[in-house]
């Protein structure tokens, strides 16, 4: 399964650019409420962001030691942006309809099952990283 999805992911970040641009604008598009939240970061911060977080999926498949300290991490600092549970969800939808856009014929049902897959799961690990109130 890594090797699918890495080769998706050089299909999906050919254009990095692209991706960035159309990330964004689909997420603003169904959850305008959304570009608050995320208003408080750079460009570069947001870009930074989503290639972790592209890095932390593949590398969770491959059961690398520092993915999940850094997803905790990662968690920490959109709780302290007060990203709520409900906005990981939106951003995995959104990662998922621009994957499947920017993969063109290559995306598959398979490739949608495993994407989700894997970035619900990093999605669990950062909300479950925000202290209990």
């Amino acid at each position: 399964m890594p090797e699918l999805l890495r080769a998706n992911l050089e299909t999906i970040l050919a254009d990095e650019e692209k991706l960035m641009k159309r990330i964004y604008e689909d997420l603003f598009e169904e959850h305008p409420h959304a570009a608050e939240v995320f208003s408080e970061y750079s460009e570069a911060g947001q870009r930074q962001m989503v290639r972790e977080t592209l890095m932390y999926s593949i590398d969770h498949l491959e059961a690398a030691s520092w993915v999940k300290p850094n997803l905790v991490s990662l968690g920490q600092k959109h709780h302290a942006y007060e990203v709520t549970d409900e906005m990981y969800d939106w951003f995995v939808d959104c990662l998922i309809r621009v994957f499947a856009e920017l993969s063109g014929p290559e995306w598959n049902e398979e490739l949608e099952t495993r994407w989700r897959e894997v970035l619900d799961h990093i999605s669990d690990l950062m909300r479950r990283a925000a202290p209990s109130s």
